[in-house]
């Protein structure tokens, strides 16, 4: 699962223009901030695999996104090109978005199911988990060790070529106003974590894994239980989570909690790049 929603961003360093309406900000080595009219888009190297440049597109999620003509997308690709990139992948696009990218090579990498779940009553919570910090505001990180045991725990579940970073782990707190990480732990020992957040009415299940020597034990609806919980705490009128197509058991778990899905899917779209 990818989280849903795109990051604010802080923009620093040097700005330049490359023509075809498209200026650049580059932060440090081979990341930076692409601006195309009202479109922002950021690149940086993906977890564990330097060559390949992930490109997080803001709004990525809405439907009704529409990204720039096909030159400055082009462009958007030579500049990955240039920094030495030998891929890319983007962030979850919604269908009129990937097409736009299919146009200059892109192809879907990943099809993810959206779903929905409207917040009518409270959630009936079987098992209750402790919350992991931070809680939003930001006052403090959870504790290394926490997050070390996160990030193994989703190396675990998603595999090496879909699994988190700590940049990746920081954007997913990032992403909504609020957020709130919940824990599952057999002997002391975490399992499963579910990272959940809010904007305004909105609540988003941003990432979800169990480690698999303990999954189909209800260890995935009990996150689920907790972090829905909260967010209906928080007021929110409704909750969106993605996640793969061909993910059965997650489906499973996520309809059981009263998600359904929407009308269309989201897409992660790949293409190599010629140095």
């Amino acid at each position: 699962m990818v989280p849903a929603i795109s990051a604010t961003f802080r923009h620093r360093g040097d700005q330049s223009h490359y023509g075809h309406g498209v200026s650049l900000v580059e932060q440090r080595s081979r990341a930076g901030v692409i601006w195309s009219g009202a479109t922002t888009a950021r690149a940086r190297p993906w977890p564990d695999v330097p060559n390949r440049a992930v490109l997080l597109i803001g709004g990525s999620h809405n439907p009704t996104l529409e990204l720039p003509d096909t030159p400055i997308l082009q462009t958007w690709v030579d500049t990955l090109s240039h920094w030495g990139y030998d891929s890319v992948r983007t962030s979850p696009l919604a269908p009129i978005a990937a097409t736009a990218l299919s146009a200059v090579g892109f192809n879907t990498s990943q099809k993810l199911a959206l779903l929905e779940r409207p917040h009518t009553a409270p959630v009936i919570v079987a098992q209750p988990l402790r919350s992991a910090r931070p809680r939003f505001p930001l006052l403090r990180m959870p504790a290394p060790s926490v997050v070390e045991a996160i990030l193994r725990i989703d190396r675990a579940a998603f595999g090496d070529d879909w699994m988190m970073d700590q940049q990746t782990f920081h954007e997913a707190l990032h992403a909504t106003r609020r957020a709130r990480i919940f824990v599952s732990c057999n002997d002391r020992e975490l399992t499963g974590f579910v990272i959940a957040g809010t904007t305004d009415s909105y609540g988003f299940i941003q990432r979800l894994a169990v480690h698999p020597d303990f999954q189909r034990r209800g260890v995935a609806g009990s996150l689920v239980q907790n972090s829905l919980s909260w967010i209906h705490s928080r007021g929110c009128r409704t909750t969106v989570v993605n996640t793969e197509v061909s993910n059965s058991a997650a489906l499973s778990i996520y309809e059981r909690n009263g998600f359904v899905p929407l009308d269309y899917n989201l897409l992660v779209m790949e293409r190599q790049l010629s140095v």
